[in-house]
């Protein structure tokens, strides 16, 4: 196992946690409802370990749920104040090959930047798609604009969906229409089908991360 340097992570309620480890302090926390996520690359996983709790199930209203996903944990937690626990947590390889991710595909963690379509290498004869992945803290949302979309193919199987995670919605795009997208939650997924594959700079955007207060991207 690694080294690690945890460090006691404050003010992270609607936040995305990108350290390898960290001990994150759940107790008195003042919001009713408190969300962060812990972001980590797609070859580790996530290990959880509660170091102390003050929690009284019989007297709390509490939920504390961990989503498992290839490329980041979720964690969501609702405590009422003067209630709550404190976790520390650690990133490790995973020694597992996930049937689920494939070599093209990408992960986007950073608050803006640019998207071009991955493309499979030769040796790859699968049929699953090429996707990327997008994070942001759990307190913002997802705006992603088509830049240059170069798809001429009359074929219907090649085109560009765009998953809304947390709203389990589907958007796809087909032709060379240039388009604005944003998401209803903070996880986005996007994914290519056909000759988007094959041909690299068919599709170029450019994302960031969108405050839903101030309806303005986050720089």
């Amino acid at each position: 196992m690694r080294n690690k340097s945890s460090t006691l992570v404050s003010g992270f309620c609607g936040q995305l946690l990108l350290q390898d480890s960290g001990t994150i302090d759940l107790r008195n926390i003042t919001q009713a409802r408190c969300i962060f996520a812990i972001g980590r690359p797609f070859d580790e996983v996530i290990q959880i370990k509660i170091i102390s709790s003050t929690l009284n199930c019989r007297q709390s209203k509490y939920r504390a749920y961990i989503s498992d996903r290839q490329e980041s944990d979720a964690v969501l937690v609702r405590l009422t104040p003067g209630n709550g626990v404190l976790l520390f947590y650690q990133s490790i390889k995973n020694k597992k090959t996930c049937i689920f991710l494939q070599e093209c595909d990408v992960q986007l963690f950073s608050p803006s930047g640019l998207i071009e379509n991955p493309i499979k290498s030769a040796a790859t004869s699968n049929t699953q798609s090429c996707r990327v992945f997008i994070d942001a803290p759990p307190a913002f949302r997802i705006q992603i604009r088509a830049l240059s979309v170069l798809n001429n193919t009359d074929t219907n199987s090649t085109y560009i969906l765009i998953r809304d995670v947390d709203a389990l919605k589907m958007t796809i795009f087909r032709g060379t229409r240039l388009f604005l997208w944003s998401s209803s939650g903070s996880r986005a997924e996007v994914e290519f089908h056909g000759k988007y594959q094959q041909i690299k700079g068919m599709f170029r955007a450019e994302y960031s991360y969108i405050n839903p207060s101030e309806k303005q991207p986050v720089k």
